[in-house]
C-alpha cells in the first residue's frame, strides 16, 4: 500500500463515482425524460461497450509503450467530456454519443489503472492487488447512485451530469501525480491481443451475466417489486463488493484462482435464480448482496489467470485483452436481456443470466485449466506463489 498504489485507487474511485451516477440514472432518464422503453434503455446502457471494445486493445498497447499514467489521464478526460455532452444535449442522440465517449474513457482508465496496480504488486499478490483496485471501481459504482438520486431530486439531471464531469476531472488530476513509467520506446510493440488472456476472458463474458443484467435493470426492476429507492440496491452491492474484497482479497492467492473462480460463479448462478423467484424488495436486496459476492471473487481470480506466463512488457496488452470481454458482456446483456424483459418479463431474463453462468463453469474447467502453464513451479495449479 504505497503512495502510488493509493493514488491509483483514488483516481479510479473518483472516475467510477461518476460512472455510478450514470448507470443509476440513465435507465430512468431514457424512459421518463426521453420517452424510451426498457429495451431502449438497455441499448443505451450497452452502447458504451462498443467504443470500449474497439479502443481497449489500443489503450493496452499504448500503456505498455507510453506508460499507464498518461492513459489514465486521457480516460478521465474522455469521461468529463461525455458528461458535458449529456448536460448540453439532453436528447437520445446526445445520450448515446456521450455513452460512446464514456466507453472509450472507461477502457483507457480501467486498462491503465489495472496494469499499473499489477506492476506495483509482487507476483504472488496479484490476486490481492486486483481485488483492491476493483474495490475502488465498485466503491464508486455503488456510492455514485446514492448521491445521484439526491442531486437529481435537489436540482435536475443536468446538475448530476456536471457534478460527475467534475469527478472525472478530479480523477485525471490525481492520476497526474502518479510516477511515470514509460516502456522501452525501441522495443517491438506489444501484441494488440494477448492469446493467454482469451480463455479467461470468455469465462468472464458468461460469468458476469447475472450481475450485468442486474446492474442494467435494477432501477426498473425495483419499481416492479415495490422498492422506491433503487439506490439502496446499488449501495448494498457496493458495500458487499468492498467488504469481500478487503477482507477476502487474498483468497485467490491462497486457494488458487481456479477454485476461487469456481466458487464465485456458482454463487452468481444461485443469486440470479434467487432474484428471479424472490421478487420482493427484500429478495432484491439479498440478491444484490449475493451477486456482488460472486463478482467480488470472480474477477480477482480470473485476472491472475489472464496474466499468467505473460512477460511484463506485454502485461498492458494482456489486461486490455482480458478486460475487453467486459465490454463484450456490457454490449451483449443490455440489449439481449432487455428484449427478454419486454417479451417475457424479468424472471426469464434472470434465468437466462443463470444459464450463462453454467457456460462459464464449462469453459473454465474444459478450456482454461488444461491450457495453464505448468512448466514453472511459480505457476502452481493450486496456489500461485
Amino acid at each position: 500500500m504505497t503512495r502510488p498504489f493509493w493514488l491509483v485507487l483514488t483516481s479510479a474511485a473518483l472516475f467510477f463515482f461518476g460512472f455510478g451516477t450514470m448507470n443509476a440514472l440513465i435507465p430512468t432518464f431514457v424512459v421518463d425524460e426521453l420517452g424510451g422503453t426498457e429495451a431502449t434503455a438497455g441499448f443505451v446502457m450497452g452502447s458504451f461497450a462498443v467504443t470500449a471494445l474497439v479502443s481497449r486493445v489500443w489503450w493496452g498497447r499504448l500503456s505498455d509503450r507510453r506508460g499507464a499514467r498518461p492513459i489514465m489521464m486521457v480516460g478521465a478526460a474522455f469521461g468529463a467530456i461525455a458528461f458535458v455532452v449529456m448536460a448540453l444535449a439532453p436528447t437520445m442522440l446526445g445520450t448515446v454519443v456521450a455513452r460512446l465517449l464514456f466507453g472509450a474513457g472507461v477502457a483507457a482508465l480501467v486498462t491503465a489503472s489495472t496494469s499499473m496496480a499489477l506492476h506495483l504488486a509482487p507476483d504472488h499478490r496479484r490476486g490481492q492487488a486486483s481485488s483492491l483496485v476493483l474495490v475502488s471501481f465498485h466503491a464508486g459504482l455503488g456510492f455514485g447512485p446514492v448521491v445521484a438520486e439526491r442531486l437529481r431530486d435537489a436540482f435536475d439531471y443536468r446538475g448530476v451530469w456536471l457534478a460527475s464531469a467534475a469527478c472525472s476531472l478530479a480523477a485525471g488530476m490525481v492520476a497526474s501525480a502518479l510516477p511515470h513509467r514509460p516502456g522501452d520506446p525501441h522495443a517491438a510493440p506489444s501484441p494488440l491481443i494477448q492469446r493467454r488472456a482469451l480463455a479467461p476472458g470468455v469465462v468472464t463474458v458468461f460469468g458476469v451475466a447475472g450481475f450485468n443484467g442486474f446492474l442494467v435493470f435494477a432501477p426498473l426492476y425495483a419499481r416492479e417489486v415495490g422498492l422506491d429507492d433503487a439506490g439502496v440496491v446499488f449501495l448494498t452491492a457496493s458495500i458487499t463488493l468492498v467488504a469481500v474484497r478487503l477482507l477476502l482479497g487474498g483468497v485467490p492467492d491462497r486457494i488458487g484462482p481456479v477454485r476461487a473462480s469456481t466458487i464465485a460463479i456458482v454463487v452468481s448462478i444461485g443469486a440470479a435464480v434467487l432474484v428471479a423467484y424472490w421478487a420482493t424488495p427484500v429478495g432484491l436486496v439479498v440478491g444484490a448482496a449475493l451477486l456482488a459476492l460472486g463478482l467480488s471473487l470472480q474477477s480477482p481470480s480470473l485476472i491472475p489467470l489472464a496474466v499468467e506466463g505473460v512477460p511484463d512488457a506485454e502485461r498492458g496488452a494482456a489486461m486490455a485483452t482480458y478486460t475487453s470481454f467486459f465490454d463484450v458482456a456490457n454490449s451483449l446483456y443490455g440489449p439481449v436481456l432487455g428484449l427478454v424483459v419486454v417479451s417475457f418479463g424479468y424472471r426469464p431474463a434472470f434465468l437466462v443470466a443463470a444459464a450463462c453462468g453454467l457456460v462459464a463453469l464449462a469453459v473454465l474447467h474444459l478450456v482454461v485449466v488444461p491450457a495453464r502453464p505448468d512448466d514453472d513451479p511459480a505457476l502452481s495449479r493450486t496456489a500461485p506463489g
